[in-house]
């Protein structure tokens, strides 16, 4: 039987959707690469931008993204838009809602202590602290907070 230290895994940037939907609550992984951060106020000018020109300013399918907001509505848009899995900082009580919504989508739901990393605005500036960035990171530790495989 594994124990969890043998569960840690170094996954570079990108992320594939087939590691993703194979991680597993309690699994360890120190990531490289490029979490993109995406706020609810991105996202409402990210859509707003779909409905008139087509498609979307930035395309986050197969992307980390980290969200502060962890509503199960927000959380699923994210996923819909092909986030191969989202990032939240600390460690919470994730609700049943959120469990279904995780499992529907294969993708894992990652806690971090803290994120820190050199960041670079894409889109939205005016929005201050929730514009559209790119965070990259270097061997950030990350738990699997949730994942569709629980075993």
């Amino acid at each position: 039987m594994e124990s969890e230290v043998d569960r840690v895994f170094v996954i570079r940037y990108p992320l594939s959707w087939n590691v993703a939907k194979r991680l597993r609550e309690g699994d360890r992984v120190k990531y490289s690469g490029k979490i993109v951060f995406l706020s609810r106020k991105a996202l409402v000018r990210m859509e707003d931008y779909m409905k008139f020109e087509g498609r979307y300013p930035y395309d986050i399918a197969g992307e980390v993204v980290f969200v502060k907001d962890s509503s199960p509505i927000f959380l699923e848009s994210v996923y819909k838009l092909g986030a191969s899995g989202v990032v939240m900082e600390g460690k919470c009580e994730i609700p049943e809602e959120t469990r279904k919504l995780i499992t529907r989508f294969e993708r894992p739901l990652f806690g971090v202590e803290k994120m820190e990393g050199e960041e670079k605005v894409k889109l939205y500036p005016d929005l201050g602290e929730d514009a559209l960035k790119e965070i990259w990171v270097d061997s950030l530790e990350m738990e699997v907070v949730a994942s569709s495989r629980r075993e």
